[in-house]
């Protein structure tokens, strides 16, 4: 296995890893039930990565080149109101369901905390779904606090 930053000629394989990320998050929340095909997000994610709108790394099978896992984020610039540094934001983490369970996300985080610290970043943010238990313990896990508090009223 090797990690490496990730560009947009990996937008193919993301886009099947966060496929599957998100079919498995809309079972805990429908709202997080894929919207756009694949290759609607292999547009998506490959335009984001061309133009630097954000930054990822993957870890690859060394034998096959597959994608096994990626991390996506960017550099987000707080509200001018508040006394806030920038920060990276995680965007998404997925990991391929057969490579869990083996340091695959403590890696990615590892490479997030190391471009951050590089960068002079403040803080890292990710947000996380509540009642996906494994989700929190993984984050928690992590070094990852409440921070912020989002609720939701539904309308219908």
């Amino acid at each position: 296995m090797y990690l490496r930053p990730l560009d947009a000629a990996d937008a193919l394989h993301i886009a099947g890893l966060w496929l599957m990320g998100a079919v498995e998050s809309g079972k805990t929340e429908a709202a997080y039930l894929p919207q756009v095909s694949q290759q609607a997000y292999v547009t998506i994610i490959g335009a984001d990565l061309a133009s630097e709108a954000c930054v990822g790394w993957g870890i690859f099978d060394a034998s096959t080149a597959n994608l096994l896992a990626y991390l996506t984020a960017k550099i987000a610039i707080p509200e001018p109101e508040f006394k806030q540094t920038p920060y990276l934001y995680l965007l998404d983490l997925d990991v391929h369901p057969q490579q869990r369970r083996r340091g695959l996300g403590a890696k990615l985080i590892a490479a997030a905390r190391s471009y951050a610290e590089t960068q002079k970043l403040g803080s890292i943010e990710v947000n996380w779904l509540s009642k996906d238990a494994q989700a929190s313990a993984f984050w928690l896990s992590q070094g990852f606090g409440q921070f912020l508090v989002r609720g939701r009223y539904r309308l219908s």
